[in-house]
């Protein structure tokens, strides 16, 4: 049986520090608190831990510019989870 596509959102805009970029994550990919807060930990979560399929869409803006290549960086990790795992699809939301 094919399971729903879950939606999720990660909106950044309101994120001024790194710790609070990953409370974001956590919360609204649904993954636990245990779960690390670097790149590795958020490649093992949305390839083994978080519910798929999904969506992800994802908004690039920052409260604070200096964390705008962080943000890349998680969005390269769900761009690069996308293609090597499948069952993920990321969107950029302008």
């Amino acid at each position: 049986m094919k399971r729903e596509t879950r939606k999720f959102e990660l909106d950044f805009s309101e994120c001024s520090t790194w710790g609070e970029i990953y409370r974001e994550i956590k919360k609204k990919l649904e993954l636990p608190d245990w779960c690390g807060e670097n790149l590795d930990a958020l490649w093992d979560a949305v390839t083994g831990m978080m519910y798929t399929p999904a969506q992800i869409t994802v908004s690039k803006k920052v409260k604070n510019n200096s964390l705008a290549a962080d943000v890349q960086q998680i969005i390269s990790v769900l761009y690069e989870a996308e293609e090597k795992y499948g069952k993920i699809k990321v969107v950029e939301k302008k």
